[in-house]
């Protein structure tokens, strides 16, 4: 029983905070008016709502989820990537302190964002005497007091739960994965036996495919110094999926951004206005077009970050490691970056393909658009399932060990 015992601790933890977050979703916000025949939203909505554990169908407390966390963590990462003093000797809390900022910023962005979306279900009798926009104001605030609370529920799942942050949308991807198949972006399904059996068996196989790549590796080896040939059987593991399941979670984010600006009244009829009502739909081949290049733009930036060739490079140059034929510091760099632009781009591919074939096909039969994101959000839940399983695994394994 000793071997489990920290095992149930972290899990109970995470229960618990998966718990908190699932209750702050359902709080909504004061001063609108909620319809009953728009609790389930949009397949866009319901999308956004899986891949931030927020609610994107209703305006809650929690309604941005981990977003604002997930792009300030990354934003910070993408920093410190940058090989300076000024960033390498700033201490844990000077580092902490920055990052929280950039979630605030974002946390202040897409709750204006959220609330310029919601503003027509404004009810202007709940707070007598306050105009919209002080409505809109207070919302925000609201918001973003949310979005940070639930940064610090996720800071805490890091250090007592399991799962990390990834845990928290765990509850909306499996909750949304059923609506998606009847929710569509322009109508509803009706689902009979053939279907049903058609799409467990696709199912299938997509998990399947997607498990054999995600786990599937390109093996660097290494010559390490002072280390008998023997024993020596070092290496650079790589994925194909190296970006794992990010592209997908910002993807959808970063392509709704730009039509909130049709909101404003003077851009109707411009240039602009038909440039985004054109290449960020997803009724259009443009708009397709588009979304597939920031899939894979974004999955390139996630396989650096994930990788980052030239931590790497650096590492072995300091122990006096090094890869066979290849000279230490920047040729080393070289090839690595080489070696993982040629992966990530098979890895891109897929994701890609598995972006566009459903949403293509969506153009001639509609009914097929209604799987545009089933799959994105399949994706995202077995990297993180299985992640969750290597978790699990290496918390029980090392109560396997004794120091005396």
């Amino acid at each position: 029983m000793r071997n489990y015992n920290e095992l149930i601790r972290r899990c109970l933890w995470a229960f618990i905070l998966i718990l908190i977050m699932q209750l702050g979703r359902n709080i909504y916000l004061p001063g609108f008016v909620y319809e009953s025949n728009n609790i389930d939203g949009s397949l866009l909505d319901q999308f956004l709502s899986s891949v931030t554990g927020g609610n994107f169908t209703r305006p809650s407390i929690f309604t941005l989820g981990i977003g604002p966390y997930m792009t300030g963590l990354i934003i910070w990462t993408m920093v410190s990537m940058i090989d300076i003093d000024a960033i390498n000797n700033l201490s844990q809390r000077k580092r902490s302190a920055i990052q929280k900022s950039i979630m605030f910023v974002f946390a202040i962005a897409q709750g204006i964002a959220v609330m310029l979306r919601f503003r027509t279900m404004i009810d202007e009798g709940f707070f007598p005497g306050l105009s919209n926009f002080q409505i809109i104001a207070m919302n925000v605030f609201l918001l973003s007091a949310g979005a940070m609370f639930v940064s610090w529920l996720a800071d805490q799942n890091c250090e007592k739960g399991i799962g990390a942050q990834m845990v928290f949308i765990i509850p909306g991807l499996i909750g949304n994965l059923p609506r998606m198949l009847v929710t569509g972006q322009t109508q509803e399904v009706s689902v009979n036996a053939g279907m049903i059996t058609g799409l467990i068996v696709i199912t299938l196989i997509f998990i399947f495919m997607t498990l054999f790549l995600y786990k599937s590796e390109v093996r660097i080896r290494i010559e390490r110094t002072g280390i008998d040939s023997e024993f020596n059987n070092s290496y650079i593991p790589i994925r194909l999926l190296t970006g794992g399941a990010m592209p997908f979670m910002f993807a959808i984010t970063i392509f709704s951004i730009p039509p909130l600006f049709l909101l404003i009244k003077s851009i109707d009829n411009t240039i602009f206005s038909y440039f985004l009502t054109t290449y960020f739909t997803f009724t259009t081949i443009q708009g397709i077009l588009m979304y597939g290049v920031i899939v894979f733009g974004l999955g390139i930036g996630f396989s650096f970050m994930n990788v980052r060739p030239h931590d790497i490079a650096k590492n072995l140059k300091k122990s006096g490691d090094y890869i066979f034929g290849i000279p230490p510091g920047d040729r080393t760099e070289e090839y690595i970056k080489k070696k993982l632009y040629r992966i990530c781009f098979v890895g891109n591919c897929y994701m890609v393909l598995v972006s566009w074939i459903p949403l293509f096909i969506g153009l001639k039969v509609p009914l097929v658009t209604n799987l545009a994101f089933y799959f994105g959000s399949l994706l995202m839940l077995v990297v993180i399932l299985d992640t969750l399983v290597q978790e699990v695994k290496f918390i029980y394994s090392k109560s396997q060990y004794d120091l005396f």
